[in-house]
Formats: structure tokens, C-alpha cells, sequence
């Protein structure tokens, strides 16, 4: 079975967000309007599938900060498949896509407890449990995710059955609990 899987070049990402906004924008993921609905005075009730991350290290005069994006990484053994308690969530035989079902999912959040990268979000306005659908519905159609195509600095791509992952940013889970479908680099000339 072949699997789709993310290419994420570490030193082109620039932490932009572009590819959360249109991940947001294609998802039409919570919020839907302004203004936002707080959670708490410093967080806003939000669901989102792909978030970008930031690591900083070093310390002055060397401080470094680099930043990552992160979503499902429609992981080869998919923690969140094995801990649901309904079987809301399932992997496609085609590609290795893995979903959620709406209709099926009680909101209990075990699959986010289970999910070593964080990908499963709790809608508040739904009750369900959410994530990355590597947009499904575009690639189906022969189109790229929405995150790929808006990528200003050709950061993220997609392929099937990507490479081994390689050396993986700070903070990022052990690649062997899951089988993560993702393929870290680091492009040593265009970088």
C-alpha cells in the first residue's frame, strides 16, 4: 500500500504561517468569524489541523531560531487508529490517508492523548475530534494540499511513500512509536 507522506525542508521554512492560514482557509476550520471567542485572556478558541512551530537554541552570540510545520503525519502505525474506542478513525487503503469519521467520533479526545505529534484537535462548537486530512477531497481531485501549494518558500511538499525521516527537529517525537510519514531535510546548496 502506498503511503502520502509530508517532505518539510528545514532551512527554507521562514515561520510565515502561510500554510496554516490556508489550512484554515480550505478546512474552514474554528474560528469561522471575528472576533475570536477566548478560551482564556491569552488563548482564542481555535482548531488547528497545521501549525507552525518554533525552536530556538544557542545561546547570544550564537542564538539560533528555526521553525517547523507541523499536522498529521498519517503515520504508518497511527497511534490515534489503536486508541480510539469507537473506531472513528481509520487509514485509507489507497494511500495511507488517515481520517476521522464525524459521525462516528464521540469527542472523548483518547486519540489526542495517544497522538505522539499533537495532530488530533477537539472542535469546542462540534464536540468531535479533528485533524489533518492531507485534504483528502484536493487530492482526490489531482490537486496538492493546500498547505503544499501555498508554501512561499517551497518549504513543504508531498510525495508518496517518502524517504526515512532523517534527523528531525528539536522536540519532535520519536519517529519509531509511530511510523510518521514525513521526510525531514535540510538543503545544504538552495538552503
Amino acid at each position: 500500500m502506498p503511503n502520502v507522506g509530508w517532505i518539510l525542508d528545514l532551512t527554507k521554512c521562514t515561520g510565515c504561517h502561510t500554510c496554516e492560514v490556508a489550512c484554515k482557509s480550505e478546512n474552514n476550520t474554528r474560528p469561522l468569524a471575528s472576533p475570536l471567542t477566548l478560551a482564556s485572556p491569552f488563548s482564542a478558541r481555535q482548531t488547528n489541523w497545521r501549525r507552525v512551530l518554533e525552536v530556538e537554541s544557542g545561546r547570544f552570540p550564537n542564538a539560533r531560531r528555526a521553525f517547523y510545520s507541523m499536522s498529521c503525519n498519517h503515520c504508518d502505525e497511527p497511534a490515534c487508529l489503536k486508541a480510539c474506542p469507537v473506531q472513528a478513525i481509520s487509514k485509507r487503503e489507497s494511500d495511507g490517508i488517515v481520517l476521522i469519521d464525524q459521525d462516528t467520533c464521540i469527542g472523548c479526545k483518547y486519540c489526542a492523548a495517544a497522538c505522539p505529534y499533537n495532530a488530533p484537535q477537539f472542535n469546542e462548537d462540534s464536540g468531535k475530534m479533528e485533524k489533518c486530512t492531507f485534504c483528502v477531497h484536493r487530492i482526490d481531485a489531482g490537486l496538492e494540499p493546500a498547505c503544499v501549494t501555498a508554501c512561499i518558500g517551497r518549504a513543504l511538499s508531498w510525495q508518496y511513500d517518502p524517504d526515512a525521516p532523517g534527523d528531525a527537529p528539536p522536540g519532535f517525537a520519536d519517529p519509531g512509536l509511530t511510523g510518521p510519514n514525513i521526510e525531514w531535510r535540510r538543503d545544504r546548496v538552495h538552503g
